[in-house]
């Protein structure tokens, strides 16, 4: 029986593709949750950076267009920065160190520069970590410094002196203080004033404390104009897959592998251009859910111990999560997610059979297979490409993967 949880999956089909256009809040939203996630104390830290940074927009009468764009860019702020500790640092410190800042700006600006569908969004990046007064790697001070990059590190800052341990109107007088003592050192003064005149609003601390702000950013989401194509989606999920993969130098090409595999068997199997489109992005996007692992856990060279491969099996169910929230996707959270599901129903984190498993993910699985096997690892070497279609021969005599695609892949290479 097909699982009903999953009833948009069509048995022994394709999948359904996505639409032509999506909401680009909701792919923001869904990066920025990857992008915190690893330790619970970090998970919503950039989200809640938006919240602050939409609700100055608002007080000082940001134009909608302003405000979209301030958002976006404050929701991936921190994509330069990758391992758990690094984002540990950023959330709990409220000075950081210069060279650590050069560092993630940096590299966030560059991963962004070609994000061709909001310009400019990379200079925001670069500098939204700049001190009013210039004490900054580049000198850039005031304003020169974008107002968007001014108010996000405001609002960064503020999230960084909120404790999850107190109730948060016991601290409002701790922060306001902190604030006011970087006001034309840190902070731009005038971005400051508007900053406290908002305090004073109640509901304003109280939407961090209940979550609320969840709530007010996927409003704001329904209001924007802004939406994406596939071409752009594309772009996102190369970079998204550039930041999965380095988080380890035996997974460096893991997400372009998969990705690439996919989208040939897709055409070996006689599906158009689009469906070949697609389940590249889709294989892209496959290992989203990694973002959550320990590199520790992932480096590691020893066999992994049963504790640890239980912690590995909540990333598919990650990337799943995360690409479902996005709408228009289709069938693309499936074919991403899938990839370790196996036709007998021995694979997780979902135990799917083959009754609940389309062909797009069946792809997925053997092209994740072919690739995890033909790629070094810390704890063995790469297989051949003979030994390792000698193991998947052996798993589709054990119901494992798809014969058909199996085959397709064997003669293709």
């Amino acid at each position: 029986m097909v699982n009903t949880q999953f009833s948009s999956i069509v048995t022994q089909n394709f999948g359904q593709l996505p639409e032509n256009e999506m909401r680009i809040s909701d792919l923001f939203i869904s990066i920025s949750r990857a992008l915190d996630m690893g330790k619970i104390e970090i998970l919503d830290h950039s989200s809640r950076v938006a919240y602050i940074s939409l609700e100055l927009a608002n007080y000082l009468e940001f134009n909608k267009k302003e405000i979209n764009k301030l958002v976006l860019t404050s929701l991936i702020n921190n994509i330069g920065i990758m391992s758990v500790e690094e984002k540990r640092i950023i959330k709990n410190n409220f000075q950081l160190n210069e060279k650590f800042i050069e560092r993630q700006s940096r590299n966030g600006a560059n991963l962004l520069k070609k994000i061709n569908f909001l310009p400019n969004i990379d200079n925001i990046i670069l500098y939204s970590h700049h001190k009013w007064n210039g004490d900054n790697f580049d000198n850039v001070k005031e304003k020169k410094i974008p107002l968007a990059s001014r108010i996000i590190f405001l609002a960064d800052r503020i999230e960084s002196l909120i404790s999850e341990e107190k109730y948060i109107l016991f601290q409002v007088d701790r922060i306001l203080n902190k604030i006011k003592e970087k006001s034309g050192e840190w902070f731009d003064p005038d971005l400051v004033k508007a900053f406290l005149k908002l305090a004073k609003k109640e509901s304003f601390w109280l939407n961090l404390e209940t979550k609320e702000y969840n709530n007010i950013l996927e409003e704001w989401g329904k209001e924007t104009q802004i939406k994406i194509n596939l071409k752009n989606l594309e772009s996102l999920a190369t970079i998204l897959a550039h930041l999965i993969d380095r988080i380890s130098p035996f997974t460096s090409r893991h997400s372009t592998g998969v990705s690439t595999i996919a989208a040939m068997l897709t055409h070996e199997l006689g599906y158009e251009e689009l469906e070949q489109r697609v389940i590249r992005i889709a294989g892209l996007f496959h290992d989203l859910g990694k973002l959550i692992i320990p590199a520790e856990i992932i480096e590691k060279e020893a066999e992994l111990t049963d504790k640890e491969y239980k912690i590995i099996k909540q990333h598919s169910y990650y990337t799943y999560r995360l690409l479902k929230k996005i709408r228009g996707l289709g069938s693309m959270p499936e074919w991403a997610a899938f990839h370790h599901e196996r036709l007998d129903g021995s694979g997780y984190p979902f135990r799917f059979s083959s009754e609940d498993i389309n062909i797009g993910s069946r792809i997925m699985a053997v092209s994740d297979v072919f690739q995890a096997l033909t790629e070094d690892r810390p704890y063995r070497s790469a297989f051949t490409i003979s030994k390792a279609l000698e193991i998947m021969e052996e798993m589709v005599e054990n119901n494992k993967i798809d014969e058909n695609i199996f085959l397709t892949l064997k003669q293709s290479i």
